[in-house]
């Protein structure tokens, strides 16, 4: 919840969460309205991540010039590590008004909203310059698919997304058995149990994929590795290193499934207390930190590569990869299963979203 620094006055979180307990989330409107009136407005932002990633990062990132452009009348307090609360519920608690701000994958926000994961659906974006095509299609501003899907969040859950940085590339693991060669198609990776992120867009779009998927929560990935109950997983490079997974596994299949764009999303009461002017600040402060979110994930992409082959892991790239017939089988399990979303990633793609 936002609060407000005015001259020594008591901090108004604590009585604004009272109020929103007591008599809803309707209470907050009129006792945000009045941030700006003077002082300082502080607002708390929350992530899963840690430190020295994108994901762990763009929260400060953007405060730096949240508060730089405003004077100073608004400052982001950011936190990582998931410390003022776990995924689901620091999404509920946007939504409710009792966290300010988070930066979270698109999907997860689509479990207050469903229509929200239509930015997640695998092999949605550009190939060749993905990251940027993300920033294009997610920008609530510029983008009239983006805009109603956040104008329609907006009006669900009280939750409006100021855009996106990226997460990064998602690619399989797995420890392929001594004397196999590794799968390079969805029929091949069929003989493979891999743990899925429980989330409707990232399980379907493995199970496009090819791969047999067991949902089990993410700080079991490792010891169900080690002890074989399952083969294989997804992650970017990045967490795949940071999180320990890379030590039970020998082989990176680069299916590039997913390229994950990272919404910054507010709670819109605390938004519509900001004047018009600082609204588009928080806007403009998002695209100025895409740069720096591409630039920290690609200049760090060979690193992980060659730590990976370092470590005696196989990296099997896309040109060594059946690529159109995962392309194929993984969209094509989208339509099947979300066909009220379809029309929607039609039009972000641009191109009829082709399962062939």
């Amino acid at each position: 919840m936002a609060r407000q620094d005015d001259g020594g006055a008591a901090d108004r979180r604590t009585f604004i969460k009272a109020g929103a307990a007591v008599t809803g989330v309707g209470a907050l409107s009129g006792c945000l309205g009045s941030l700006t009136g003077g002082g300082t407005t502080t607002l708390q932002v929350n992530s899963p991540a840690a430190e020295g990633s994108v994901h762990g990062d763009a929260g400060a990132w953007i405060g730096d010039i949240v508060s730089e452009e405003t004077g100073g009348e608004v400052e982001i307090e950011a936190f990582r590590n998931s410390e003022l609360g776990g995924q689901i519920e620091s999404i509920e608690n946007v939504s409710s008004g009792s966290l300010d701000m988070y930066v979270i994958p698109y999907a997860l926000t689509g479990t207050q909203y469903k229509p929200a994961q239509v930015f997640d659906a695998p092999y949605l974006y550009d190939p060749e310059n993905p990251y940027e095509d993300i920033y294009e299609k997610t920008d609530p501003q510029e983008n009239d698919v983006a805009k109603q899907v956040v104008d329609d969040l907006v009006s669900e859950t009280n939750i409006r997304s100021l855009g996106s940085v990226v997460q990064g590339t998602r690619r399989c693991t797995l420890n392929v058995a001594d004397g196999d060669e590794p799968p390079v198609n969805p029929s091949e990776l069929s003989n493979y149990k891999m743990r899925a992120v429980p989330i409707g867009v990232y399980e379907q779009a493995l199970k496009g994929l090819g791969a047999e998927t067991t949902n089990i929560d993410f700080s079991e990935v490792p010891q169900a590795l080690a002890t074989g109950s399952i083969q294989g997983q997804e992650n970017p490079y990045n967490i795949i290193r940071s999180s320990g997974i890379w030590e039970n596994q020998n082989t990176v299949l680069e299916t590039d499934h997913q390229n994950t764009p990272l919404a910054i999303i507010i709670n819109e009461d605390v938004f519509q207390g900001l004047t018009d002017e600082q609204q588009q600040i928080f806007y403009d402060a998002v695209r100025e930190v895409q740069p720096k979110a591409t630039e920290t994930l690609n200049s760090n992409l060979e690193d992980h590569r060659e730590f990976m082959r370092d470590n005696g892991l196989e990296i099997v790239s896309p040109e060594d990869l059946e690529m159109d017939k995962f392309r194929s089988a993984a969209r094509q399990r989208i339509r099947d299963q979300f066909p009220d979303l379809i029309e929607t990633i039609e039009d972000l793609h641009g191109n009829g979203y082709p399962a062939e």
